[in-house]
């Protein structure tokens, strides 16, 4: 079980659920050593405990000695929090010695009911010193059960073992038989791992690294791969840009030859349509996400390229509100078109007579809950009032088909002047032939 809670002994430290350790003791103060700060840690983390002694700590001592560290253990004892008892209130029965089916029966029995109460877990410690001394070769088959049958519940599980009582064969058997042991060396208590524990954790040591450099490697190719398609995206809109003003000139040569004036504006309207477009991959190619562009920064070159067209750099001044939010190719290319024709729009009828002027322009991206909004506002003459029953213009007519590619919609209100404004949902999520979802 992958969830850790604090053991409450200092050499431990956090132990997963599940965890079935030991202890060698000699003496009282071994087992209050530990067996005090591990139930205190217990209790302390909404657990359920349970302590079952023997020689030579028996219950009443062990309630004394936690009742020093947990002042309201009596409390703690009368709700039920805690239990403390001698090991034959738990191990023995009116017919005798239990079985180790039986004793583990007990445990899950009262983990599901500390679980129904609401606790953690159980965290339970057994005193075996009785059941060591009168059938060893048995009990040693009890703990190896114990060892596999709690492994996955919510129940952490110590064992006390008397170094008196033990040989060398059967602390090879305690140890083998616990994930970890706990004995006093040069008076602190050290951690002694069992050898299938030991290999257990060389292997996953050895799984972890093959995995992280196999994490590493894959990392570094997908870098080099993301790397490549930048630089291949970056030099495709620096290509689309440089098309674009060899057009942009070809045009201008045309108009330069036109007698024609109303020919001529068409042809610098043209133009200022393709400089839209070409500022939309200039951004592109410039910046550092080849996704999308900072709408605010290109609305900021696309004014100050429009009012130069125009011929009103010192008429009218403009003003762009800050905003990160990015804006990709499918969607920039129509907004940028459309914020071309509304900034068109304010200085060819805001700003007759050489009148002065400004411009406010202002971008914020959608989401689930808002539209997106483009907004241009002009301090010019205004939209008449009320506004003439004829056909609108063309520029007007493009901007709305501009804003319908992206589900949008356009607006002109009076309000100062003039108050042109696109706004646009999110893209709708949607299910393409690979049943890999992409964006509308």
């Amino acid at each position: 079980m992958s969830e850790t809670i604090n053991s409450g002994i200092e050499a431990i430290g956090d132990v997963a659920w599940g965890t079935h350790f030991c202890q060698f003791y000699e003496t009282a103060d071994d087992l209050v050593s530990t067996l005090v700060p591990y139930f205190k840690a217990g209790l302390d983390g909404s657990e359920r405990c349970m302590w079952v002694t023997a020689q030579p700590l028996r219950a009443h001592d062990a309630t004394d000695a936690l009742r020093n560290a947990v002042p309201e253990l009596d409390r703690r004892l009368a709700r039920g929090d805690i239990e403390i008892m001698d090991h034959d209130q738990w191990y023995q029965t009116g017919q005798g010695k239990m079985g180790a089916d039986a004793v583990i029966s007990g445990w899950l029995q009262r983990k599901e009911e500390a679980l129904s109460r609401g606790y953690a877990g159980l965290r339970v410690t057994g005193n075996t010193y009785f059941l060591e001394a009168n059938d060893w070769d048995s009990f040693a088959e009890y703990e190896a059960k114990v060892n596999g049958c709690l492994c996955d519940q919510r129940i952490l599980t110590l064992c006390s073992y008397c170094t008196l009582r033990c040989d060398a064969g059967g602390a090879l058997d305690v140890v083998q038989n616990h994930e970890f042991a706990l004995a006093r060396r040069r008076g602190a208590w050290t951690m002694i791992e069992s050898s299938s524990v030991k290999q257990a954790k060389g292997a996953l040591a050895r799984a972890n690294a093959e995995l992280e450099q196999r994490v590493e490697q894959r990392t570094g190719d997908l870098r080099r791969a993301l790397s490549e398609k930048d630089a291949l995206l970056k030099e495709v809109h620096h290509r689309v840009k440089n098309n674009l003003q060899v057009v942009a000139a070809l045009i201008q040569l045309r108009a330069k030859q036109s007698a024609d004036p109303a020919g001529r504006d068409a042809f610098a309207e043209t133009l200022r349509r393709i400089k839209a477009m070409s500022l939309v991959h200039d951004q592109l190619y410039g910046g550092q996400d080849t996704s999308g562009i900072n709408f605010a920064e290109y609305l900021g070159s696309l004014a100050a390229a429009t009012v130069t067209s125009y011929g009103m750099s010192g008429q009218v001044t403009v003003e762009v509100a800050p905003c990160e939010d990015l804006v990709d190719l499918n969607t920039a290319i129509p907004l940028g078109l459309a914020a071309a024709e509304g900034l068109a729009n304010a200085l060819k009828h805001g700003f007759p007579d050489a009148r002065k002027g400004r411009l406010w322009l202002s971008f914020q991206a959608p989401t689930d809950d808002v539209d997106g909004e483009l907004t241009i506002r002009d301090d010019g003459v205004g939209i008449p009032d009320p506004m003439p029953a004829t056909r609108r213009g063309a520029g007007l007519a493009l901007a709305t088909a501009l804003a319908g590619q992206i589900g949008g919609r356009i607006s002109l209100t009076r309000q100062g002047g003039t108050v042109w404004r696109l706004t646009y949902p999110a893209p709708r999520p949607r299910i393409n032939a690979f049943g890999m979802a992409g964006a509308v």
